[in-house]
């Protein structure tokens, strides 16, 4: 029942302009009870009610009555499966759990769905009917050209919720019906005017009605937040940089990639919370950066040496820690079936050797043994990447090389490059490396037989911290740090090298932020401070 309390918590919060995070497990940790914390949301929303009355437009105020009688019923249907519950029933819901990741969570949704309507003497089915009527009235309010934008606003919002609720049993379809409304919504004139006018300090528009404007940019953003999340939680990773944008007059808003240009403005206070596409880690788990992957569920994979092993950070919360045999991890990575290969040194035979895990349970499947081409040493800093051939791509510090093995890690060849230090690399879709020039001024990326193809000059003050391909919109994205702004950014380039867009990631250079990215097309940058922002 956690998942569906934590949707309501999160659409109901959208329409009393409070965007709250989707995250069920915060539920369970917390003090309040699924219980308590359902009936505070509902007593919100009756609330609220009052204070619209006499402000909503017809429609609106039948598609708000409608929705308010669904999540009236959705609760008595919670009420009813509590009276009929056995003992039993409870014990067991103490003491079983749902495994993490997208899959598990969509079919925890539907399985508690399931329940309720076997034992919900109906209610489950007239929220539903209610649920249905609220979306036909908010798509004709939505659909009226004559609103003015706050009433624009909270057609959209009314629409999207009512659309969510309606199919609380199948989230794909109400994804599929939520994303192209938000489109439609941000292509709106008016939207467009308000974004370009509060954004771009030089238009002629700006000093009137600054504070309503401000609260409509507020709600607008609060839609994309509830609307992200939910996206993200229930169909799998998904790219901020296929998010419906905003045209401006001059480029292009990014609601998700661009969200600390609104969020840090004065005039927006601590009403948005981090951006939408940012996991945070419990208690602010620090993470070594330097040795990290991803695979195609966007999980974040990390070496632990502390913890003697590997710890797989999973996109919708939660992790798994996976023990190895040697402390000594020197680099990992993902393929595009998940494996993931790791490199450890055998302080006994002072080498590096190979291991091979499945994407699954992360148990070994086979042992390469010893790594003998790159002989006997100290460990030392190691970044490692697979292609799209299933080749490893291997660099370390204090060495000039750039090393590719078969999966098995036999070296077929190497070449050299114009540094000797260990940087972050990516791997383009033509199976190209992308890795930082010796000054860090520059990307270099050659091709797999070590011929530079190419070079992208990176803009005046910025230095190469990484980079990564982005398969789901092929762009290269590099990740910089400017030392006079005590700031890193996001460079967003085409195959061809050409810079679209350059974003503000975050400020203090001790973030220390690496990006990674998987085939499948989930990108993430990770601090070591535990936060994770998936791109």
């Amino acid at each position: 029942m956690f998942v569906v309390t934590a949707i309501l918590n999160s659409t109901v919060g959208l329409l009393v302009n409070k965007a709250r995070d989707l995250t069920a497990d915060k539920l369970r940790d917390g003090d309040i009870s699924d219980e308590k914390l359902r009936s505070l949301v509902i007593r919100e929303l009756h609330d609220n009610s009052k204070k619209l009355d006499a402000l909503l437009q017809k429609d609106l105020h039948s598609s708000y009555e409608c929705l308010q009688q669904g999540i009236d019923y959705l609760n008595a249907a919670f009420c009813n499966l509590k009276q009929n519950k056995t003992q039993n029933d409870v014990d067991g819901d103490k003491t079983s759990t749902v495994p993490s990741g997208i899959l598990n969570k969509a079919l925890e949704l539907s399985k508690v769905m399931e329940n309720l309507k076997v034992k919900s003497n109906n209610d489950v089915e007239i929220a539903k009917k209610r649920f249905e009527e609220a979306r036909k009235k908010a798509t004709d309010a939505f659909s009226n050209k004559g609103l003015d934008i706050k009433d624009k606003i909270f057609a959209t919002k009314l629409l999207i919720v009512s659309l969510i609720l309606e199919h609380l049993d199948h989230p794909s379809t109400a994804i599929t019906g939520c994303v192209p409304v938000l489109k439609r919504f941000h292509e709106s004139s008016a939207i467009e005017d308000m974004f370009t006018a509060y954004l771009e300090k030089s238009s002629v528009f700006v000093k009137w009605h600054e504070e309503e404007r401000a609260e409509n940019v507020k709600s607008t953003m609060q839609i994309n937040y509830v609307l992200f999340q939910y996206v993200s939680n229930f169909s799998g990773p998904y790219s901020a940089q296929t998010w419906p944008t905003i045209k401006l007059s001059d480029r292009t808003f990014h609601p998700i990639i661009n969200w600390l240009e609104i969020s840090t403005k004065e005039s927006m206070g601590d009403a948005l919370m981090r951006p939408p596409n940012e996991l945070i880690l419990r208690d602010y788990e620090e993470i070594i950066t330097t040795y990290l992957s991803l695979n195609s569920h966007a999980d974040v994979i990390v070496a632990k040496n502390d913890s003697g092993g590997i710890k797989v950070l999973f996109r919708t919360g939660g992790s798994k820690l996976v023990k190895l045999s040697d402390r000594n991890i020197a680099g990992l990575a993902v393929n595009k079936n998940n494996n993931v290969y790791v490199v450890k040194w055998n302080e006994l035979e002072r080498r590096y050797m190979l291991n091979v895990l499945d994407g699954v349970d992360y148990k070994p499947t086979r042992d390469c043994g010893m790594l003998d081409f790159l002989g006997k040493t100290e460990i030392n800093l190691m970044n490692i990447a697979i292609n799209n051939k299933n080749n490893i791509i291997m660099i370390k510090n204090n060495d000039p090389h750039v090393y590719i093995c078969s999966n098995s890690g036999k070296l077929q060849w190497k070449f050299k490059r114009d540094s000797r230090r260990v940087h972050r690399f990516g791997i383009s879709k033509k199976d190209e490396i992308m890795i930082s020039s010796g000054d860090e001024k520059a990307v270099n990326i050659y091709s797999e037989g070590g011929i530079l193809n190419s070079t992208i000059e990176l803009p005046e003050d910025h230095k190469v911290c990484g980079v990564a391909f982005h398969y789901g919109t092929s762009k290269i994205i590099v990740l910089t740090y400017v030392e006079n702004k005590d700031s890193y950014f996001l460079l967003y380039h085409t195959e061809a090298g050409e810079l679209e867009t350059e974003t503000l990631f975050c400020n203090n250079w001790s973030e220390f932020p690496q990006i990674t990215s998987h085939p499948s097309g989930s990108v993430a940058v990770v601090r070591w401070r535990g936060r994770i922002t998936f791109i």
